[in-house]
């Protein structure tokens, strides 16, 4: 099997999807099954960030979000590297340029297609003023999706939405945790001492600092705990984005940011907090709530989109109404105030992070992977 990727969102951008797609990628390499991913370039020189084989495109930054880039690929050129790889099938990321070109040369070439849905574009218009573009990301969707022989989505709450808008094809592609890489082993006093928070309660954030992440919730809520038992808490953000800026304005003296951080230094900071805080009503999935919870921290998060697949209120974490700041900011108070129960929703949560193996998600895909093969071929000689 050889199986050919078109994204346009890749590694070193960070996010959930180059997350996702890197850990495929090492999948893949370890059973010695071919794969390409094609991918925009970040930089002039792109940096040696994969294990991988990867064909690059350059790519412009985008004006009102420059972590994102688009990548308008020379089709005959696509082509040209796309026919010395020779797929089998081509597996879609987003409708975006490479995207767009991977459709077409699978169209052109009469190779077979799924493709995988993985932000909520159209949830994300609001935050930037785009409302009026929502029909038109829709039928883009309906469009682009309706050439794929499966539509993977990494929730039920995602599937749910997507079969709502008349998507079809739907099976769910959901995610894993290294709970190697991620342990409560890896709890640090030295981290804590240089957040300044040794006797105090640490709750984190990991991920983008952008507008459709709910940070403005999450600030609101941090005055309210503020106001009762600032002495007793510490918050965390790791990440950067375009919110960073009006975060750091508003931010009182226990709110630390770091910036990015990866690999072995990411794992220990998760481990030497105490418990994780996840505002956004945006997720398809939600990768970090599952790198908290194998990292032995309780959730607070909201009932909406894919975290509901993970946190379970009560047993592994706390669940608020979206976009309720005192809702929020009395499940911090709660935590803080309530030790034990920290200690029983971070076992509970350690424990089903436990269940959730790569390993076992990706022999999945391979599986779906060889069934649309199989009935693509199938066709082929019906007609012949």
């Amino acid at each position: 099997m050889r199986i050919a990727y078109f994204t346009d969102t890749y590694l070193p951008q960070i996010n959930g999807v180059s997350h996702t797609l890197e850990k495929l990628g090492d999948y893949l390499r370890e059973r010695d099954i071919q794969h390409m991913f094609f991918a925009p370039q970040y930089s002039e020189i792109p940096p040696a960030v994969g294990t991988s084989p990867e064909t690059r495109f350059k790519s412009i930054s985008l004006p009102f979000y420059p972590e994102c880039r688009l990548s308008l690929p020379l089709y005959p050129h696509l082509c040209r590297l796309a026919d010395e790889f020779k797929p089998d099938i081509i597996h879609l990321t987003d409708p975006l340029g490479i995207g767009l070109a991977g459709l077409k040369y699978a169209r052109d070439r009469g190779i077979p297609v799924v493709s995988s849905f993985h932000t909520n574009f159209d949830v994300y218009l609001k935050y930037y003023n785009l409302e009026y573009l929502e029909g038109f990301v829709w039928g883009l969707f309906r469009w682009f999706h309706g050439f794929s022989q499966i539509n993977f989505c990494p929730s039920q709450d995602t599937l749910q939405v997507l079969a709502g808008k008349g998507l079809k094809n739907l099976r769910i592609w959901s995610r894993g945790i290294d709970t190697l890489r991620f342990s409560p082993d890896l709890r640090s006093w030295d981290v804590r001492k240089r957040l300044k928070a040794e006797d105090k309660l640490i709750f984190l954030y990991v991920g983008r600092l952008a507008a459709e992440k709910d940070l403005d919730i999450f600030m609101e809520s941090i005055e309210i705990v503020n106001s009762s038992c600032a002495e007793k808490v510490q918050f965390v953000f790791v990440g950067d984005g375009p919110y960073a800026a009006l975060m750091k304005e508003r931010a009182r003296e226990n709110v630390v940011f770091t910036g990015y951080l990866k690999g072995r230094e990411l794992a220990t900071m998760y481990a030497s907090c105490d418990a994780f805080a996840f505002p956004s009503s945006t997720e398809t999935f939600g990768n970090v709530v599952l790198e908290a919870m194998a990292s032995g921290l309780p959730v607070i998060a909201v009932n909406s989109g894919g975290v509901k697949d993970n946190v379970l209120h009560e047993y592994n974490g706390l669940m608020c109404p979206p976009r309720d700041a005192n809702s929020f900011a009395q499940a911090i108070i709660r935590l803080a105030e309530n030790q034990q129960l920290i200690r029983t929703l971070a076992a509970n949560a350690r424990e089903h992070a436990a269940t959730q193996s790569w390993s076992r998600i990706f022999d999945q895909l391979l599986l779906d992977y060889q069934s649309v093969i199989e009935t693509s071929q199938r066709e082929a000689q019906e007609i012949a």
